[in-house]
């Protein structure tokens, strides 16, 4: 009992040296505390109000929806498989080429060597343009020769490129994805609905790309007076998901025999923005149909 009663005495004269009855090292300690830095705000992921809808059908392999602010998912149907993905490769050839810091405004040639076959070839070869028109036929025509042009307006080695495409990649989070061509026809090209969200991310960032993405057809004069009218590949462009409240922010189409119908884009309603990626679509059309659905059901179903 005894040793207990002086083992508290010595404990209790141990503290009252470390925190005298002035308070002055209690109130240290307190301020102390109050200067550490508080952590981030944490963005709330929206709720889910309607608890009996569990999506909708679609014809896709691959989906998923994500919630841009808060990267909540929302939806998501076999996200996570690895599978081609076509165009929409031209996403980090573009973010790749961005990074090299190209003057837009200069005047550039595309060649015959840079032909890649599939697809509509928009610009004529051997007759200048602007870069920036090269990078919009890329983005909005999809054109798979001009998007290898830009590889080549790079100055980096087509090796050097793709090493660059794939540590972005890596860079970015991407862990499943995996690039072998620069303009997507190589079904080498392999990637997931979630880590597509990723890019589409990064793309939607770059002012450049946000600038070009979201037009329906653009126009390019070349030189010679050459003149086209390039029509977007992104046909939620001119949907209702791109009147009113809605807006079309960014996307990019893709298509090959290995992929089926793929399309991931970022749209905006009523101030929130949701990430869509669809990948193997049955048809050119029901890739648009299944990524309006899922985002009109996401909006629906929602509230943030």
């Amino acid at each position: 009992m005894i040793p207990n009663i002086i083992a508290q005495l010595l404990l209790a004269v141990s503290l009252m040296n470390l925190f005298p009855s002035s308070g002055t090292t209690l109130n240290s300690a307190t301020s102390w505390f109050a200067t550490l830095p508080l952590a981030a705000d944490r963005i709330t992921p929206p709720t889910k109000t309607d608890l009996d809808s569990y999506g909708i059908v679609t014809s896709a392999e691959s989906a998923i929806v994500i919630d841009d602010a808060s990267g909540a998912i929302l939806y998501s149907e076999q996200p996570d498989d690895v599978r081609a993905i076509g165009s929409i490769t031209k996403l980090m050839t573009v973010l790749v080429f961005m990074d090299t810091n190209p003057k837009l405004d200069s005047r550039v040639t595309v060649i015959g060597d840079d032909y890649v076959g599939g697809g509509r070839v928009y610009l004529r070869f051997d007759d200048a343009v602007t870069m920036r028109d090269v990078l919009r036929a890329s983005l909005v025509g999809s054109d798979n020769t001009a998007t290898k042009a830009l590889s080549r307006f790079s100055n980096l080695s087509p090796e050097d490129f793709l090493t660059a495409m794939n540590k972005k990649a890596a860079d970015l989070g991407m862990t499943s994805t995996h690039y072998v061509d620069v303009s997507g026809v190589d079904s080498g090209n392999v990637s997931t609905a979630r880590d597509l969200t990723k890019i589409l991310s990064a793309a939607a960032a770059n002012p450049t790309m946000a600038a070009i993405m979201p037009k329906s057809q653009v126009t390019v004069t070349q030189a010679s007076g050459y003149s086209v009218d390039i029509d977007a590949t992104d046909e939620l462009l001119a949907s209702y998901m791109n009147t009113g409240d809605y807006q079309v922010v960014a996307g990019k189409t893709g298509f090959i025999p290995e992929a089926g119908y793929c399309f991931a884009t970022l749209i905006k309603h009523d101030g929130h923005a949701l990430r869509v990626v669809v990948l193997g679509s049955e048809s050119k059309s029901s890739r648009f149909k299944d990524a309006k659905g899922l985002a009109a059901w996401a909006f629906k179903t929602f509230t943030w």
